[in-house]
């Protein structure tokens, strides 16, 4: 039985797609797609094709119709690697069920993820205005070594969307330590725990430092605690330490999973560091005297934003994150964007009466600040409105 002329194109459709669905090997064959004859025979067993020839025109008209374009291949993988993923995906379907189990015994507010991000020294966003054509964009930064240099941070996150305070932020200094002078004039925050190494990134040592002096004394008796599978933190790590007679159940996150199945990966990590792109532009557009790469102002900035981030506001954008993860069944509300909110919906002029030009919007007290007020003075309020 001959498949319908009518119908050809919906058939041609739908067995692509199944074609790729089915193995993304399939892109090596599809260069001239649908003229490439492994394609045409195919169709023909699954769709019955019809005798009728498709011209050139009509092939380009189904291919304008269903965005169907020519894209550069910027990724090879094997057949092995396919299997992998299958492998892996089974890995992360049983390591949610174990965590959802969890979250019904001990309730979402004790089950929490934590997690090491790289942030630069200064960072802004990688897009801007220019003609169509221009071939170089350039822009303006502080100091290009601290587009290159970095630090990292650690947050905490439980499934009911609460941040845990404090954040626990490492820098790179020389032998991994504060000298005299740089201690005694360091910024201290109450919301932040700053801590040396020689990379700027963790180390195991670093690692049981955070789980005593941050982790324990803020977890409740009963957690479970979601970490990656880096070598540094796993569970023989904190066998030694003394967990104040807390119950703590540590989960390894499975290997190669963690973007589809860690929270702050999948949903966190990259609304922090818009944050701070946006924030910096600022910073750069109206040429304030502010060099966000020092030391200060690196903690201050980091203090500002998670305390903004911790906003009540913000909660449901941190549920999301383990909604879109697998481990929460119900959908949270609405929630803000943190850059729409703080960045695009401000007033035009500060609301603390210096009119000055405002720079960003507190999560908190839902005040348009300027950066003197912001950022200068250290804008850390207790007040919140919806």
């Amino acid at each position: 039985m001959e498949l319908p002329k009518e119908h050809f194109q919906h058939a041609l459709l739908l067995n692509l797609q199944a074609l790729l669905n089915e193995n993304p090997l399939q892109h090596n064959s599809l260069q001239n797609f649908p003229e490439n004859k492994r394609y045409r025979q195919q169709l023909y067993k699954l769709k019955h094709y019809t005798s009728w020839n498709a011209s050139k025109k009509w092939i380009h008209n189904f291919k304008q119709k269903h965005h169907i374009v020519s894209r550069k291949i910027n990724k090879f993988i094997t057949q092995k690697t396919l299997t992998d993923i299958n492998k892996l995906e089974i890995e992360a379907n049983n390591f949610v069920e174990k965590v959802k189990q969890e979250i019904s015994l001990i309730g979402a507010e004790n089950v929490l993820n934590s997690d090491q991000s790289g942030f630069n020294l200064e960072m802004h966003t990688g897009h801007t205005l220019s003609f169509k054509g221009q071939q170089q964009i350039e822009t303006l930064t502080q100091s290009t070594n601290s587009m290159t240099h970095s630090y990292t941070i650690q947050p905490i996150v439980s499934a009911c969307g609460s941040l845990l305070s404090p954040l626990l932020i490492i820098l790179q200094e020389k032998d991994g330590k504060f000298g005299p002078r740089v201690e005694a004039n360091l910024f201290k925050p109450d919301n932040v725990i700053v801590l040396p190494s020689n990379s700027g990134k963790m180390s195991t040592n670093l690692v049981k430092t955070w789980f005593t002096n941050v982790f324990l004394p803020n977890c409740n008796d009963n957690s479970v605690l979601l970490l990656d599978s880096w070598s540094g933190q796993n569970s023989k790590t904190f066998e030694t330490i003394d967990k104040l007679s807390k119950n703590i159940k540590i989960l390894t996150i499975p290997a190669g999973t963690t973007g589809m199945i860690q929270p702050l990966d999948v949903f966190g990590f990259r609304i922090w560091k818009n944050f701070i792109k946006h924030f910096s532009d600022l910073i750069v557009l109206y040429n304030y005297d502010i060099n966000l790469h020092l030391r200060n102002n690196v903690i201050k900035l980091q203090s500002l934003i998670y305390y903004q981030l911790s906003s009540p506001r913000f909660i449901n954008l941190f549920k999301y994150s383990w909604y879109k993860s697998g481990y929460l069944q119900e959908k949270p509300l609405h929630f803000d964007n943190p850059v729409d909110y703080c960045f695009k919906n401000c007033e035009a002029i500060c609301e603390l009466l210096c009119n000055n030009i405002i720079v960003i919007k507190c999560a908190w007290c839902a005040k348009s600040l300027c950066i003197q007020d912001f950022f200068i003075e250290y804008h850390f309020c207790k007040e919140y409105v919806a």
